[in-house]
């Protein structure tokens, strides 16, 4: 998924919904485990947080894997590793900051059970 910097004021505007969806409809949710991004503004920088819910308890692996690039540079940031979430809550698995300007694209995928999903997707657009 790659977002130009000009949009990057608009997805923090969705954190603020994602937090609203996440509280209303997908906490009780009885579908399988969703995921995605969530962005906010931290300390004038960009953050992207990766966010799995599920209705059931659930635990595997996550990989986070995001490319940025702007005035400053570029960077490539990979994080990984095992999680265990609750049911019904938003779990955070892995989080970056880069700068606010910045372009970007993120691979964002989690494995449990046996399946892996596609988790690029923002937050929000998570139902």
């Amino acid at each position: 998924m790659t977002i130009p910097s000009r949009r990057s004021s608009a997805i923090a505007i969705g954190l603020v919904v994602a937090t609203l969806a996440a509280s209303a409809g997908l906490a009780n949710s009885t579908s399988t485990a969703q995921c995605g991004l969530a962005t906010s503004s931290e300390r004038g920088m960009l953050a992207l947080e990766g966010t799995i819910i599920s209705p059931v308890a659930i635990s595997g692996e996550y990989r986070l894997a995001i490319r940025s690039s702007g005035n400053g540079g570029s960077s490539n940031i990979s994080q990984g590793g095992y999680f265990t979430a609750n049911a019904n809550e938003a779990t955070p698995l892995g989080k970056v900051l880069i700068n606010a300007g910045s372009s970007y694209s993120i691979d964002f995928d989690v494995t449990a059970g046996g399946a892996t999903i596609d988790c690029d997707q923002d937050i929000a657009s998570l139902r």
